[in-house]
């Protein structure tokens, strides 16, 4: 059966972005074949979670794939805690490209990344975005300043209305989590993000809202 239009205008509009993504050069040290080399959001754009990291690891460069490997096994516990496989995410990064010698993002690389990332989320229209670090914090709480923010740990939200602006979901990164080499923090931090996703794939994308599980008539809390 053939897609109807907007679906496929989406798919298309996503090709077109990871092009001018692959393609970039508005950073001088950036998006190096083999060594800063960029890579587009991954995973699927009918997805209800969002996940946004700092900025493209050095293994993801190879699979284009975010959080391929190394501190991405902590949310892959999270994602087979949740029963949903990271194939059913959507997974980007605030800087879609790996920084020089892995160092921190400078301010001027997150900038012009913003607008890559911001036409991502458009397409995606998850119902629940995930930062996972200062710097997708600060560029998440720039695009949406009336977002809720869900505290962490996570507990299921109530009264949740919006069926434009998603909600936000902060979390230490998961390679901060795995250099202190403690199996409680790793635990809590898997459950929680699991906890999360049940949530958001419970209640479908934004695009997908469910009349019925909303709450019009009562005040967010």
């Amino acid at each position: 059966m053939m897609e109807a239009t907007p679906q496929r205008n989406r798919r298309e509009d996503k090709a077109r972005l990871d092009d001018e993504i692959r393609s970039c050069t508005r950073c001088a040290e950036l998006n190096v074949p083999g060594k800063t080399q960029a890579a587009p959001g991954w995973g699927d754009i009918d997805s209800p979670v969002a996940i946004v990291g700092q900025s493209l690891c050095d293994q993801c460069m190879e699979p284009q794939e975010p959080f391929f490997e190394g501190s991405g096994s902590l949310l892959n516990q999270a994602f087979s805690a949740a029963d949903h496989p990271k194939s059913q995410m959507f997974v980007t990064n605030a800087v879609h490209c790996h920084p020089p010698g892995n160092r921190k993002s400078e301010l001027h690389e997150i900038v012009n990344c913003a607008p890559y990332l911001y036409r991502e989320l458009q397409i995606v229209q998850p119902r629940l975005v995930i930062g996972l670090g200062e710097d997708a914090e600060r560029v998440l709480t720039f695009f949406y300043p009336t977002a809720r923010v869900l505290p962490w740990p996570f507990a299921t939200p109530r009264n949740v209305r919006s069926k434009v602006v998603p909600c936000l979901f902060f979390a230490k990164h998961p390679s901060w989590i795995k250099r202190k080499h403690n199996a409680d923090l790793e635990t809590e931090y898997v459950r929680s993000l699991a906890d999360a996703f049940k949530w958001a794939f419970s209640r479908g994308s934004l695009r997908t809202a469910d009349p019925a599980t909303s709450v019009p008539a009562e005040k967010e809390e």
